[in-house]
Formats: C-alpha cells, sequence, structure tokens
C-alpha cells in the first residue's frame, strides 16, 4: 500500500483519482493515469475473456493464492504468454508457464521492508545471488530495455533517490465510508470462512519440514456446537461441505471458538486447498452433512480398554 502496489493508489499512499496527489507524482514521473487498475481478480477475468496477451506473475500463484481456483485456471488456460517471475516454480503451476525469470529470494537481495505499523527495515544479503537469478528491481530494469524503454535508474542507489521522497511519511487521507457491508443469506446453511493458518501449506513454509510437523494441521472443518447437533455433526467424523463451487470431505471439530451459524475452514492444508470451494471472496454459503457410515478410528488404549468384559 505504501509503495503503490494497488489499483487505486500510487506511491506514498496517494490516490489516483485525487488530481492534487497524483500530480506529486507526476512531477516525477511525467503524466499517469487517471483512473484506477485493475484488482487481481479483474485481471485474472480479463485474462479468462482472452483480452489479455501476457500475464506477468510476480511472485504470486493465483492456482494456491486466488479465492476462486477455477477462474485462476481458466485465466492461465486463455492467455497465450504467462511469465513467472519468482525464486522457485511450483509443479503445479509448472504446466502453464511459458517463460520463468528467476528473482532473487530476500536473503540474496539488498533492500527495505514495510510493516503493517508503516515501520521501515533495511535488509542486506547474506549471499550473492544463486545462477541466473537477479533482484526484482534489475528484471524490471532489463525488461523495460528490452521494450525499448527507460525506467530511469539503473542502480539500487538512483532507484531509492527517486523513491525516497515519494515514500516519506505524510498524513493519511480520510476514509471513504464503505457503505453497509453485504452478507450472504443464511438460509438453512452455515456461512462458511476461511483464512491462512500461521503455518500451512503456503509458499514461506516450503520444506520446513520439522516446523511442519510440530505446528501444522491437517484439513478441517470447525462448527459451532449448537450447529453440530442441529447437523447431526460429531467431533472427529467426516462431513461434506458444499457451495455453488465445489465439495469436499473434511473431519468436523466442533468448538465454541467459532460462531454459530459459521463454519470454518484453514486457507490451505495437506490434501485441500479452501479456494476449491469459493467464487472470489473468503466466505460462501456453505450447506454441511455428516458422511453416514464411517466411525473414528479408535484410539489404541480406548481398543484394548474396551476389550475386557
Amino acid at each position: 500500500l505504501r509503495a503503490g502496489v494497488h489499483p487505486g493508489l500510487l506511491p506514498g499512499g496517494r490516490r489516483v483519482a485525487d488530481p492534487a496527489e497524483r500530480a506529486e507524482v507526476e512531477a516525477a514521473w511525467g503524466p499517469v493515469p487517471a483512473e484506477p487498475g485493475r484488482d487481481a481478480r479483474a485481471i485474472l477475468e480479463a485474462a479468462a475473456r482472452r483480452e489479455l496477451d501476457v500475464l506477468f506473475l510476480v511472485g504470486v500463484d493465483p492456482l494456491r493464492d486466488h479465492p476462486d481456483a477455477a477462474l485462476a485456471r481458466r485465466a492461465l488456460q486463455n492467455v497465450r504468454v504467462k511469465v513467472l517471475v519468482d525464486a522457485r516454480l511450483d509443479p503445479a503451476l509448472e504446466p502453464f508457464v511459458d517463460c520463468v525469470l528467476p528473482a532473487a529470494p530476500f536473503l540474496e537481495k539488498d533492500g527495505h521492508y514495510t510493516d503493517w505499523e508503516g515501520r521501515g527495515q533495511r535488509l542486506r544479503p547474506v549471499r550473492d545471488p544463486i545462477g541466473l537469478a537477479r533482484p526484482d528491481w534489475e528484471i524490471f530494469a532489463g525488461l523495460a530495455v528490452a521494450c525499448g524503454e527507460d525506467l530511469g535508474f539503473e542502480t539500487l542507489d538512483e532507484l531509492r533517490a527517486e523513491a525516497g521522497p515519494l515514500l516519506a511519511p505524510r498524513p493519511a487521507p480520510p476514509l471513504d465510508d464503505p457503505g453497509p457491508v453485504e452478507r450472504p443469506a443464511r438460509g438453512d446453511g452455515l456461512v462458511l470462512f476461511t483464512y491462512p493458518l500461521l503455518v500451512d501449506e503456503g509458499r514461506l513454509v516450503d520444506d520446513a519440514q520439522e516446523l511442519t510437523r510440530a505446528l501444522g494441521d491437517e484439513a478441517f472443518l470447525e462448527v459451532h456446537p449448537e450447529d453440530a447437533a442441529r447437523l447431526g455433526l460429531g467431533d472427529g467424523r467426516p462431513a461434506r461441505v458444499r457451495t455453488a463451487e465445489g465439495v469436499a470431505e473434511l473431519p468436523v471439530r466442533v468448538s465454541d471458538g467459532v460462531a454459530p451459524g459459521a463454519a470454518f475452514v484453514p486457507f490451505t492444508a495437506p490434501g485441500f486447498a479452501a479456494n476449491v470451494l469459493l467464487s472470489g471472496a473468503f466466505r460462501a454459503e456453505a450447506t454441511v452433512e455428516p458422511i453416514r457410515g464411517e466411525e473414528p478410528a479408535a484410539a489404541p488404549e480406548d481398543a484394548a480398554a474396551g476389550g475386557g468384559g
């Protein structure tokens, strides 16, 4: 947000649609579009409609990250050229990608990170990039030259000199009133919602087997005791959750940590991706039913205790 990587923002959090704030950036960059750009979903929708010839995937895997797996797959199938800029190529994404530009991971490049509170932290490389990998800014500068253009800098110091004044702290503009929140109709089902757990199948814990074994969770469906009783769901027993987009079979967790009328699934877990149940939002209307005829496996001590009599 601070860097302006948002369809409605420019560097420093300046609003694209505000002429005065846009003029501050134009003083350094020259003319910029006055209309907001596309967000991630709009980009994928344009790709799915074959309105884009080339799709750059910069540190993102829409098959894994976007909350609509079907849309992500259509987008990748319908764009003629897909270019991935990343430190690694995910096996699931490999069949769709035409070109990979290897980017240096964070341990191999100089730069800054900004946390959610706006604090900037300097990052210095612990080693040089391996092979043909380059820092992201070098990749984009090289692409610009290949296209016959010039981004206006050739070194990271030149980039910082240009970006520093644009990213300097400034008073935050007043927030627009978003209006009433549209909530899905419940009917007889549950409002399914999801978010990533701290340790899951996400990219930042790839190959961290010990961490995953210690803190990782298998896929599950969490419901409130009232809903479990109403729907005939048992703790640890399998259930079928169905949305307009898809269906999944998951073991149930009965917990008062989730509100009545809601159900939670982790966004990614071993063998499960919640985006197959979603259509662009991280929530959906769902029906849940028990899968009959399957009982949870008894623990060894329970089996031993039941062997007498």
